[in-house]
């Protein structure tokens, strides 16, 4: 089994998704993987079809926002001695949108499990794109030497 289940996936175009998502389970199914392998592919396919399904062009995005605060937790109770519902929440400022809603306070709350699941999904992006820009990296002129002359005697190097 590969240690990279979500690269053919992750740097799919957005009209192949799809096919991406079926031909690397199948793959899975033929390589004996378990279903944990699985439905990890298929969450992270889900997500990424819905995605670029609410990007596609002619629709404007209603505002942007950045993170504000780290993540802290909350328990919300919906009777008196409830245990309550448990949720992950972070703070951020409305940066992009209309005039009244600029500069605005935003608290986002999400369940735990889906909390989780969306910081696994940022994970496996996160490190796919460290792998896509170190792989760029050693490609490039720059980071191998390519088109420089050595240093000779009496160059003076800074």
């Amino acid at each position: 089994m590969s240690d990279d289940l979500y690269g053919d996936v992750l740097a799919a175009a957005p009209p192949v998704l799809a096919e991406t998502a079926i031909r690397r389970v199948h793959e899975l199914l033929e390589a004996g993987a378990d279903s944990v392998d699985i439905h990890e592919v298929v969450t992270t396919s889900i997500a990424l079809l819905d995605m670029h399904q609410r990007n596609r062009p002619g629709r404007k995005r209603a505002w942007l926002a950045k993170v504000t605060s780290f993540a802290f937790p909350r328990t919300f109770a919906t009777a008196w001695g409830d245990t309550g519902e448990h949720y992950v929440c972070f703070t951020g400022s409305i940066t992009k949108g209309g005039k009244q809603t600029i500069g605005r306070e935003i608290e986002v709350q999400i369940p735990v499990d889906e909390a989780e699941r969306l910081g696994q999904q940022m994970l496996r992006i996160a490190a796919y794109q460290r792998k896509q820009l170190a792989a760029a990296a050693t490609d490039s002129p720059r980071a191998t030497g390519a088109g420089q002359t050595p240093p000779t005697e009496g160059d003076q190097m800074t």
